[in-house]
């Protein structure tokens, strides 16, 4: 098994990066705002409520996708989505909020989140269609709890459930025994949980017949694992085999074969080959936390730097930087970027930033919650250099 290192650095207070890997090359980014059609500067899509807590956002099937829960400082539950030119097209009026929105199928999302009455979690699948966008919605019963979706196998839907299994059979007798934290439900919405325990699972999704989850030992600790699970046989294993100080939602390669994990607090981009365990690192000189797939490129965002890497990562060659984006133009109004999305076919970065204000504590008067995009006038630079 080998193991290779490469680094990256951010010059503090700099408006050019400075690649430390071989041949790389940095596109520059204007560090002025705003929205004409075709502008080389960056993109302000739209203001959110400051009291926003979920950083729920995806691009799929054409269109961005970003949930919303909350106006004015009260529940608001909906998805707004966005065309390709930039155009707020609809808002799907939604039963709870919008803590999860993942690619559900061709042409839709799932979405998945608490509502206050009933006090149930539900999921419900926005989808596009010739005739406009449709919401199909399902409550989860009270027996079980819903933090997020893993995905869709045998004619049944997976979730997570942080809390676990309230009626584990076997969880009373041995309070150290790892909860029965994954159930699915059939179209009936009856929930099973899996026999399989695990502690603190916050994310997922599916690749291939398994699930890669992002899991935590301790919740109020800022390490945590990834996972591989096998629904079929209940196994377990570390793919990486560490854990990660502060690491954001993991993502698969198009090759099928790397899995990439950031993490933040080290400033590192993890790779691992999945077939024969290989593992590397990419030093970014940063906070990495969102992570996107592009072609044959990884799309890294920078949580405080508000800017991000677009990395070349062939399968069989060194990870090469091949370009950069910047949302600090963008100033106060966009206080961090906590998650990422990326339109393969144009090769643009959508950013997100969302940090609920609490009026108790902060001036929330004014909102630093937005989403916002890389210019219209980047997307074919991208797309040459991340063409598989």
């Amino acid at each position: 098994m080998s193991f290779t290192l490469v680094r990256f650095v951010f010059l503090a207070g700099v408006g050019s990066l400075l690649a430390l890997t071989s041949g790389a090359q940095v596109l520059a980014v204007s560090p002025k705002g705003s929205p004409e059609a075709g502008s080389a500067e960056p993109v302000f899509l739209a203001a959110m409520d400051a009291s926003e807590p979920y950083d729920a956002m995806v691009f799929h099937a054409g269109y961005l996708w970003v949930g919303q829960s909350r106006k004015d400082f009260g529940p608001n539950y909906r998805v707004t989505i966005f065309n390709r030119d930039d155009h707020r097209v609809y808002e799907a009026q939604l039963k709870h909020t919008a803590a999860t929105i993942q690619p559900y199928g061709p042409d839709a999302v799932i979405v998945t989140g608490t509502a206050a009455e009933p006090n149930l979690t539900a999921w419900s699948i926005v989808r596009a269609s010739p005739t406009g966008f449709h919401v199909e919605h399902h409550w989860i019963p009270m027996e079980a709890w819903a933090n997020g979706w893993l995905g869709s196998m045998s004619g049944k839907e997976f979730f997570l459930d942080m809390g676990g299994n309230y009626d584990d059979p076997d969880g009373s007798n041995d309070p150290q025994l790892p909860a029965q934290t994954i159930f699915t439900t059939s179209r009936s919405g009856v929930p099973t949980y899996l026999k399989v325990r695990m502690r603190g699972p916050i994310s997922g999704f599916k690749h291939g017949n398994q699930f890669i989850i992002l899991r935590k030992d301790n919740i109020s600790l800022s390490d945590a694992r990834i996972v591989i699970l096998d629904p079929s046989t209940g196994g377990v294993h570390e793919p990486f085999g560490q854990k990660f100080d502060r690491p954001g939602e993991a993502v698969v390669m198009p090759d099928g074969e790397r899995l990439v994990a950031a993490e933040s607090n080290r400033g590192l981009v993890h790779f691992v080959n999945l077939k024969t365990g290989e593992k590397s690192q990419f030093e970014t000189g940063g906070s990495p936390k969102g992570l996107a797939v592009s072609g044959n490129c990884l799309m890294v965002g920078m949580e405080a730097e508000k800017k991000g890497l677009v990395l070349k990562a062939p399968v069989d060659g060194q990870v090469e930087v091949v370009g950069s984006f910047d949302f600090n133009s963008f100033g106060v109004a966009f206080r961090g970027l906590r998650r990422i999305a990326s339109d393969s076919a144009t090769g643009r970065v959508y950013g997100l930033s969302v940090y609920a204000c609490n009026p108790n504590v902060q001036d929330c008067s004014k909102t630093w919650n937005a989403v916002v995009a890389t210019p219209r006038a980047s997307r074919a630079g991208f797309l040459e250099k991340c063409a598989i």
